[in-house]
């Protein structure tokens, strides 16, 4: 991967679940409860593999986990983030996992270099060169004329060249995501093997383990 992938693994010593209800105040004093804005939380306090204990934070996973399993959590720098953000969630002891959308557009959703505006800069001086040349070779017309034919067809035609620009850079956006996305986990899917417990330190561990499933 072209970013590096942060992966801690460990048991967990405690799991705490809590939801948030999020309440709108009308104006007039009440509060207005709008469904389907409910946030589930999961805090895993996990003992990793050097001793240390530390807690991480999920939101909106559906990933079970329970005391004693063994846990790999893979996580990323993102632009504009104080901390590693959560990209997936493995249980090592059961062979699932889970991914965080939010986390992953964050860590790989980052905007090209060349925006649509200066796309459509680039387009339009293009067709600038194009058509003073046909103007005033092809057309044997007065350089005048040639200037103010080109740049006023370059004006006309901006607006939609930002906009088809625009469609064009979220349309390869989202295939650009979606490629690295895939590939990520694929990477850390197996990368997060080398995490599973030996059998002889965890027999039932040993039963239930298998490789993770991409979420």
């Amino acid at each position: 991967m072209a970013k590096p992938l942060l992966i801690t693994a460990g048991d967990v010593i405690e799991v705490q679940l809590t939801s948030e209800t999020v309440v709108f105040d009308r104006g007039d004093g009440a509060a207005q409860v709008e469904p389907g804005h409910i946030t589930n939380r999961m805090r895993l306090f996990v003992r990793e593999l050097d001793g240390r204990e530390n807690k991480y934070d999920f939101e909106d996973t559906e990933l079970g986990v329970r005391e004693t399993q063994r846990v790999a959590i893979v996580r990323g720098a993102a632009k504009g983030a104080r901390q590693p953000v959560n990209l997936m969630l493995f249980n090592l002891s059961s062979g699932e996992s889970d991914a965080f959308e939010r986390g992953l557009r964050a860590f790989l959703g980052e905007k090209p270099f060349f925006n649509a505006f200066l796309k459509a800069v680039a387009i339009a001086l293009g067709i600038v060169i194009v058509f003073w040349l046909t103007a005033r070779f092809g057309l044997a017309k007065t350089i005048a004329w040639a200037n103010v034919y080109s740049i006023m067809t370059a004006l006309l035609l901006f607006p939609l060249l930002w906009w088809g620009a625009a469609q064009w850079d979220k349309l390869t956006r989202e295939w650009r995501y979606q490629n690295l996305r895939k590939r990520l986990i694929a990477d850390a899917t197996g990368r997060v093997r080398a995490y599973l417990a030996p059998p002889a330190s965890s027999p039932a561990a040993a039963l239930k383990a298998a490789p993770p499933q991409q979420a």
